[in-house]
Parts: C-alpha cells; sequence; structure tokens
C-alpha cells in the first residue's frame, strides 16, 4: 500500500485548515496501537484517527464512531493528561518522511506553560505514536516502548531524547534539483526505480512507476545503462510531480486491480488505465473508505480461508480419485487378452503340469505365434483358465461403471472448482455464508449450524447499460441459480466463460433484441468473474437462456447449453466507465 510520504503531505496538508488553533476535547484508544483524538475549532468537531498498526498504519480524519473501552490504556491516561483540554499550535511534517509532529500549548500542574508534540511514524513494523517534550524532545512515553534489545538504530524510551536523524537518512525529494544533485549516490548496478525509492524520503513504488512512466524510461533498466537525455527525462518528470506537491494540488485516487480494491495515491497516476482508477475531492474520505473496504475484505478473508482448505482437500480428494478411475479404465480397455490367454490355457491343458509357473502356446489369434503366459502353480489348468476368464469379465464390468463414475467424478471437480471462485469473488460476509450453507446441503461441510432464520436476499451484481438493457451476475452457485433458473426470461441472453469455472451472467431487456455494445459488456462481466479473469484474451459462450439446462450430475451451479455462439473479449477493447452499477 502506498501510504507514502506525499499521503501523508496531503494528509496534513488538509489538517492544517482544521486543527491549528483548535482545542483538543477527547482522547481515546481503540485497541493497542489505535488513538483517536477529537477536536473542536470555531463551532466544528473533527476525529483523528492514528494507528501504529505493524499491518497498516495510517493517520486521516474519521467520521467513524469507534468504541471508547472502560478501562483506557495506560498510554490513553497520559495523553488525556498531558493533552487534552489543550490547543494545537501547528501540524508539520519531516522532510517528505512519513513522520508527522502536532505541537501542543499544554501546561503542568502549577499552571505553567509547556510545549508538547506528539509524533507518528507511519513505518510499517516501526510505527510508533510518541509523546515528547518540544524543547527538549525528552521523549515522555510511547505507544511501543523501543529497548536496546529490539533495535541498535534508536530507542524509545521514556526520558530518552527523540532523535529523527537515524530513521530518516534519505534525501528530500522537495528540495530544487533534488534528483538532478543527488545522481551520485545511486548504485550504478541497481534498477533506477529502486535506486529512486531508496535515496529519497517518502517516494513509494507507485510514484517511482509515474516518474519514469513520465519520462518514458524502462523502470528495470539498470542505471549505468541510462543516456544523458534519459537521465534528463526522469529530472524532468521528477520536478515535475514535485511541483505539484509542492503546490498542494492532491488529487486522491483509489486504484483497482481485475475489478478489486488494490491501492490507492495522493495525485492522478498516469500510467494507471482510468477504467482502473476513481477520484476522491479528499484525501481522508478516500483513505477511510479505503481502510474501511481492506477491512471487509480481510474479514472475509479470514472467515473464508476454513472454507477454502475444505474445498481445496475435496478437490484434491477427486482429483487422485479421477486419476485411479482412468488408470483403471486404461486398463479395462486391454482386458481382451485375458480371454486370449483362457482360451489358449484351456486349448492347452495337457501341455501343463503340475507346478509350472508358465507354458509356452501357440496363439491361434496370432498366426499361431507362440506366446508364454503365466501361471499360478497352485492351481490347475482349469482354475488358471477360469482366473483369466473372471478377470476378462471383472474388467469389462469395470469400463460400464467407469464411463458412468469418471463424469460424475469430472462433474464434482468442476463443482468444487466453481466453489473455489465463488469464495474469491465474495465480498460480503453473506456471500460466505451462502456458500457455507452450501457446502452444508451438498454433504461437504459436517460441522455446521445453519441460520435457519436469517434470510438475507441475494446480492446480485446488477449493471446497466447506456441503453438500459440491464445484466445480472451471480457470485455463487446460489445466486447463478437464481439468475438463470428464476429471475431471467425464455428470450434473455445467457453467458459464461469458455471450458473454466465462472458466473452465470444474465443480459436482459424489454424486446430481447440485444445491441452488439450490450452483448460485448456482458460477456467482459463473465470474463471478469471467471477463473481466467488474469488473461487478456478471454472466449465467452452465450445463447438464448430456454438453451440452458440444469447438468444431469444435478449439482449446484453446473449446467449444459447448446445453440451457443463464443465471442473473444479483450480487457482494452471495453470501456465499462457507461455500465453504471445498480
Amino acid at each position: 500500500m502506498a501510504y507514502d510520504g506525499s499521503v501523508l503531505r496531503s494528509v496534513i496538508y488538509d489538517l492544517k485548515d482544521k486543527l491549528v488553533n483548535a482545542k483538543i476535547d477527547k482522547i481515546y484508544q481503540v485497541n493497542d496501537f489505535d488513538i483517536v483524538i477529537n477536536f473542536r475549532n470555531l463551532g466544528q468537531r473533527y476525529k483523528l484517527f492514528i494507528s501504529a498498526a505493524n499491518n497498516n498504519p495510517r493517520m486521516y480524519l474519521s467520521d467513524y464512531n469507534y468504541s471508547n473501552p472502560q478501562n483506557p490504556p495506560a498510554f490513553c491516561m497520559l495523553l488525556r493528561k498531558h493533552l487534552e483540554g489543550f490547543k494545537v499550535e501547528n501540524v508539520e511534517q519531516y522532510k517528505m518522511d512519513r513522520i508527522f509532529r502536532i505541537d501542543i500549548n499544554s501546561r503542568n500542574e502549577l499552571g505553567d506553560e509547556l510545549k508538547k508534540s506528539l509524533f507518528v511514524e507511519i513505518m510499517g513494523k516501526h510505527s510508533n505514536i510518541i509523546l515528547v517534550e518540544s524543547d527538549s524532545l525528552s521523549i515522555i512515553d510511547s505507544i511501543k516502548r523501543v529497548n536496546s534489545s529490539m533495535s541498535r538504530v534508536r530507542q524509545i524510551l521514556p526520558r530518552l531524547k527523540y532523535e529523527i536523524e537515524p530513521i530518516s537518512t534519505a534525501e528530500n525529494p522537495l528540495v530544487e534539483d533534488a534528483f538532478i544533485n543527488n545522481i551520485d549516490i545511486f548504485n550504478p548496478n541497481k534498477a533506477i526505480k529502486n535506486n529512486i525509492i531508496k535515496s529519497f524520503t517518502g517516494i513509494s513504488a507507485l510514484m517511482a512507476s509515474e516518474i519514469l512512466y513520465r519520462a518514458r524510461v524502462d523502470e528495470s533498466k539498470a542505471t549505468n545503462s541510462l543516456t544523458k537525455e534519459e537521465f534528463d527525462s526522469i529530472n524532468n518528470s521528477f520536478n515535475e510531480i514535485m511541483r505539484v506537491l509542492s503546490r498542494n494540488e492532491y488529487s486522491p485516487i483509489l486504484i483497482y486491480k481485475n475489478n478489486n480494491l488494490s491501492d490507492f495515491f495522493s495525485i492522478n497516476l498516469e500510467y494507471i488505465r482510468e477504467e482502473d482508477k476513481k477520484s476522491f475531492d479528499n484525501i481522508s474520505q478516500m483513505l477511510e473508505f479505503y481502510y474501511s473496504e481492506s477491512k471487509n475484505n480481510q474479514l472475509i478473508l479470514d472467515k473464508s480461508q476454513n472454507i477454502k482448505r475444505i474445498i481445496k482437500k475435496n478437490i484434491d480428494k477427486e482429483n487422485k480419485k479421477l486419476a485411479k478411475q482412468s488408470d483403471e479404465l486404461n486398463s479395462s480397455l486391454d482386458r481382451d487378452k485375458y480371454k486370449v490367454y483362457a482360451d489358449l490355457i484351456s486349448a492347452n491343458a495337457y501341455k501343463i503340469k503340475a507346478g509350472d509357473e508358465s507354458v509356452l502356446v501357440e496363439n491361434f489369434y496370432d498366426n499361431m505365434n507362440e506366446l508364454e503366459i503365466d501361471l499360478d502353480k497352485k492351481l490347475s489348468p482349469h482354475e488358471n483358465a477360469n482366473k483369466y476368464y473372471k478377470k476378462f469379465s471383472k474388467l469389462k464390468h469395470a469400463e460400464k461403471v467407469l464411463k458412468i463414475e469418471i463424469p460424475k467424478t469430472k462433474s464434482k471437480i468442476n463443482y468444487l472448482e466453481n466453489l473455489m471462485l465463488n469464495l474469491e469473488l465474495s465480498d460480503s460476509e453473506d456471500d460466505i455464508d451462502e456458500i457455507k450453507d452450501e457446502l452444508h446441503e451438498t454433504g461437504y461441510l459436517k460441522r455446521y449450524k445453519k441460520h435457519k432464520n436469517k434470510k438475507n436476499k441475494l446480492k446480485i451484481l446488477k449493471y446497466e447499460t447506456e441503453n438500459g438493457d440491464k445484466i445480472y451476475c451471480g457470485k455463487n452457485n446460489k445466486q447463478n441459480e437464481h439468475i438463470t433458473f428464476k429471475l431471467a426470461n425464455r428470450e434473455d441472453l445467457w453467458f459464461h466463460v469458455k471450458d473454466a469455472p465462472g458466473s452465470h451472467v444474465i443480459l436482459t431487456n424489454d424486446n430481447f433484441d440485444f445491441s452488439e455494445d450490450s452483448i460485448k459488456k456482458a460477456a467482459y462481466v463473465a470474463a471478469m468473474n471467471s477463473s481466467v479473469s488474469t488473461s487478456n484474451n478471454i472466449s465467452v459462450d452465450y445463447c438464448r437462456k430456454k438453451y440452458v439446462k440444469r447438468h444431469p450430475a444435478k449439482m449446484p451451479g453446473l449446467v449444459v447449453y447448446t445453440d451457443y455462439d463464443t465471442i473473444n473479449i479483450k480487457k482494452d477493447d471495453i470501456n465499462l466507465n457507461d455500465l453504471k452499477k445498480i
């Protein structure tokens, strides 16, 4: 995630107008590493959320109502003692690094004015929230105490001096001619992108990619292979972006990958496709939306892990079963030789003596060529012949059974692979519960208490095209069955990715006459909600819904269809800006 120096800078730009001269009203510590500070300023209330969590450290203004623990932690009590009721004097960023400082005019027990500073360091597992005396920079305390056994670089403990320099050694990119003046510190053997990230504070991989994209330079190119023209081009694009940041001209965006929320940034990134971006007017609103969605996605991921293990275990089991069945079928197809052995043993019984382990005979099925047949020395010639007759009969019966069972096994694998895709497409806990219900109903999930009273409306994906056609897409088998066999009309168009797990998609309108553009967009939705969504060229089958029937295996979501056409979808050829989600 790109919570880099530019994102923090844009947050601070928003904070300056709202928090300078604001009074700190109340402080909460939501959990071990998250605190919330409420401010009042000119009749307005603001809520600053700060997290020093290892996985998602962040800071932004929030509208969310956080819970206030009945027993506040010690660090929260310390912050209340030193900061509550006092005014904010200034907020600022160090260089363009992920270090934020808020200065507060505080007072001691005698009423003497004392200035305190709260430092927020947004640096992955090293993130911290630290309260210090402003003048001496003496540490009062921190949300994470760091001793010498935890870090050789810098300790964060009460009464030690707070120092920034040990953790912010790179150059400030906002300084004039920062790129050109620091070329000599680049590692010549490293890619130019890596050098930009390492040499300057607050530049993430996203920003470095944007700089090089605008410069038209391959980001993986070794620094020592760059020409003077390429260096000049990089310098120009570097300065161009830094001027945007210096002027505080932010244009926050969310970034999507394969229709899934992927990242965010503080300014528009030209190298990201327009259809993969969503713009926001306010950086804090964007960040709250992103982390809220990410938290929901993480909850869904956590909830789906056990189900995913169950499905994968059964897929592996069915694949092993299919391999065994295929081997047995191949063996059964070679069964005629055992009937030949039995016939030849019966015809040459007079040649076989007690205790013989084989017999050499003339094969009258093969121009009287000699053939050696293995025998069980404990059995008589008649018993040896019967043994081969029985093996022939058993394999003949096995072929009939296997030709029925192998398609069943393949259908189960197809069904389970569809379930795995359903999990990936799930975007709510209700979607996960629908899959769990289905697993229980089909016998794959034994220990499960179904919520009998839970009546959730199916959350089917719905879109509307520019001309008013509607597109429905199922995210799991229950939704697929609903839109295909209950919602769709006989003359509606039904779509499914070719020869791969995927969602059912229905295209409908009042007169059942569909434009080529609507067909392409519906096919695109089917392609993007499939197991091959990352490919650039995807084949999608479509037909009238009346030609879609339930699969003979009677597994949820599995169908057979006829009278279909196939369309090839290239992601770059489709523009979904005019496809409205409803």
